[in-house]
């Protein structure tokens, strides 16, 4: 019976995403998909999401106990990931393409947003979650400062201020933008190629920089949500016109490549090492299995979004403080006693989890924003 009532967690998270959505009647009001609010509201889910991922990672010892229906959950975190990135890459090219001089304060005005609360739960993580991680003043340092990475949700922080640095650099010094683009396609795949070669990270930590496929397997996400800013306009013309064909033959396409990404990690997958053979082969393969399946999964999220506003006082509620619940949810998963060899029921386990998350990184965005509000004062 416990099993049955996690899947009301699933429930609860779509709920919070469709209540509310009004139907867009008109191609004219298709025209206001995909805008920021609605990326917020998209990222919210995801940020439930992945929530729910790594808990269902801990109760089912990923993947090992049964858990009901819940237990696909371990297989959905790359999607959700997915929108972080395509929207981190839309709302880039849009902000660069509508707003006058925008590269001249770029990295000044993005970076604090993402930076400041990555320093801050570097603190947090230090003080709840280093037992067994750190035992020496260099890994007090490499901690506090993010080289190393007690908070392994953090990586995402990271990856993104690579991107926007490299965002920069390229539409900085390409003669256009179609020049940018390929460029900073370039310099991602690198990226992706070196943190695919690194392996993974066999430290006490664990937490090293580009070493663990979550590193790389969604990375070109991000160009793809640059691409689409790009092409916007032809791309939703292209998609409100052929709406009642695409929408169903993409959701056809994505289950039967689902399974086929299911059947590619078990069978192959990224954790094929062992001495003398790395198994770049299967974490290429892999990762190909699975881009294609996190690209299918947003043209679906674009699609819904075509025909769909999202917008409830919830989600413009949890929005204003997305990136703090991603950060903070650690904490509360590895401290509470869930999980096979914990003491507390599954239920309470998530619903404990999600509840302090939720207080806590309300609190920490307050705390925050007086930060940062103090400093554009100083300034």
């Amino acid at each position: 019976m416990s099993d049955i009532l996690l899947v009301l967690f699933p429930i609860i998270i779509f709920t919070i995403l469709f209540a509310g959505a009004k139907v867009r009647r008109t191609e004219e009001s298709s025209g206001e998909a995909w805008s920021l609010g609605q990326a917020k509201a998209m990222q919210v889910f995801a940020a439930l999401m992945v929530i729910l991922h790594h808990m269902v990672q801990r109760i089912t010892n990923y993947g090992a106990i049964d858990k009901g229906p819940v237990t696909a959950w371990n297989s959905f975190g790359i999607l959700c990931t997915s929108v972080f990135f395509f929207f981190s890459g839309f709302g880039l090219f849009k902000s660069y393409k509508t707003k006058e001089n925008y590269l001249e304060g770029m990295l000044r005005k993005r970076l604090p947003k993402i930076l400041i609360p990555f320093f801050v739960t570097n603190i947090i993580y230090l003080i709840f979650v280093s037992k067994g991680k750190v035992s020496n003043a260099l890994d007090i340092v490499t901690s506090l400062v993010g080289f190393t990475l007690l908070n392994s949700n953090a990586w995402f922080i990271v990856e993104l201020t690579v991107l926007y640095t490299l965002f920069y650099l390229c539409f900085r010094k390409a003669g256009s933008d179609c020049k940018a683009i390929c460029w900073l396609t370039i310099f991602t795949t690198i990226l992706v190629i070196a943190a695919l070669l690194l392996g993974h990270d066999t430290t006490k930590i664990r937490g090293h920089w580009f070493m663990g496929e979550w590193w790389y397997n969604t990375t070109l996400i991000f160009i793809m949500g640059i691409l689409f800013a790009k092409y916007e306009s032809r791309v939703k013309t292209f998609m409100v016109r052929r709406w009642k064909v695409l929408l169903p033959l993409s959701l056809l396409i994505f289950v039967g490549w689902f399974i086929l990404q299911e059947y590619v990690e078990a069978g192959f997958g990224y954790y094929k090492e062992w001495p003398g053979h790395p198994g770049y082969p299967e974490k290429l393969l892999t990762l190909i299995v699975q881009l294609i399946l996190c690209m299918i999964f947003m043209f679906i999220m674009l699609l819904v979004n075509l025909k769909l506003e999202y917008g409830n006082p919830v989600l413009r509620f949890l929005g204003s403080f997305t990136y703090e619940i991603y950060l903070i949810h650690d904490v509360y998963r590895w401290n509470l006693p869930g999980g096979p060899e914990g003491t507390m029921s599954d239920v309470l386990y998530l619903g404990l989890t999600y509840a302090f998350t939720i207080i806590s990184a309300y609190i920490l965005a307050k705390i925050l924003s007086i930060i940062t509000l103090r400093n554009r004062k100083a300034d």
